[in-house]
C-alpha cells in the first residue's frame, strides 16, 4: 500500500496550499480533488457531466466517483500521496485507511466565520487556473490574471449559496472524521489563522518525527 498524508479543514482553510508545500518537500504526489472535479468539467468528460451541477450545488460527489477518480489520477510510481479534498464521508475514511497507509492527518483549525471570509474573496483564471485572493493575493491588475492576462471570475461554488451549502455539509459529514481519525491517534490540528509559513514549519517539524 502507498503512503498517505491527509489535510483535513473548513473551505477555505489553506489546505490546498500546505498540501502543495508537503508534497514538494516529500516528493510525494498531490492528490486535489477540488481541483480534479474542477478540470472534469472544464474538458466536458462525462464524468465532469456528471458532476457538474453537483459541484456548483456545493454538494458532495459520491463516492464511488471519488473513488474511481482516484485510482485514475494516482501515478503507480509515486512515493506516496498527500490528499487535499479526500476523504470528506465517513466511508470515504473507511476506504482510505483500507487501501492506503496513512502516516497521518493534518487538520487545519480555523472559525467558520474567517473561513467563508476567505472563500467569498477568491478569484480564480478560466484560462490557466492561477488563483487570487481579493484581500490576501490580489493580481496586480484588478480582474485580470497576472499570468496570462485573462479576466478572472468566481468559482461557481464559491457563490454564496454554494458556499452555505458546502459549510453545513462539511459539520454535518466532514467534520465527524475529526473523531474518526483522533481514535486512531492519526491527526493534529494546526491553527490555521498563522501565515502560510508558520503553518508549514509547524507541519514539517512533525512530520519530521513521524
Amino acid at each position: 500500500m502507498k503512503d498517505a498524508i491527509v489535510f483535513l479543514g473548513i473551505q477555505g482553510s489553506g489546505k490546498g496550499t500546505q498540501a502543495g508545500l508537503l508534497a514538494e518537500h516529500k516528493c510525494f504526489q498531490h492528490v486535489n480533488m477540488g481541483d480534479l472535479f474542477r478540470q472534469e468539467v472544464s474538458i466536458g468528460s462525462a464524468v465532469g457531466d456528471a458532476i457538474e451541477h453537483v459541484i456548483e450545488r456545493g454538494d458532495l460527489v459520491i463516492d464511488h466517483i471519488v473513488f474511481d477518480m482516484i485510482d485514475t489520477t494516482v501515478h503507480p510510481d509515486c512515493k506516496g500521496i498527500i490528499f487535499d479534498g479526500f476523504p470528506r464521508t465517513l466511508n470515504q475514511a473507511e476506504h482510505l485507511v483500507k487501501h492506503y497507509n496513512l502516516i497521518h492527518v493534518y487538520y487545519l483549525e480555523l472559525s467558520e466565520e474567517e473561513a467563508i471570509l476567505r472563500i467569498q474573496g477568491r478569484l480564480v483564471c478560466t484560462n490557466c487556473g492561477a488563483n487570487y485572493h481579493t484581500r490576501h493575493k490580489p493580481p496586480k491588475v484588478d480582474g485580470i490574471c497576472d499570468i496570462c492576462g485573462t479576466e478572472l471570475s468566481i468559482r461557481a461554488d464559491d457563490e454564496p449559496d454554494a458556499i452555505a451549502k458546502r459549510v453545513k455539509a462539511f459539520y454535518q459529514r466532514t467534520f465527524v472524521l475529526k473523531s474518526f481519525f483522533e481514535k486512531r491517534d492519526a491527526i493534529t490540528s494546526i491553527p490555521a489563522c498563522k501565515s502560510v509559513e508558520e503553518i508549514h514549519e509547524l507541519i514539517l517539524n512533525d512530520i519530521s518525527k513521524r
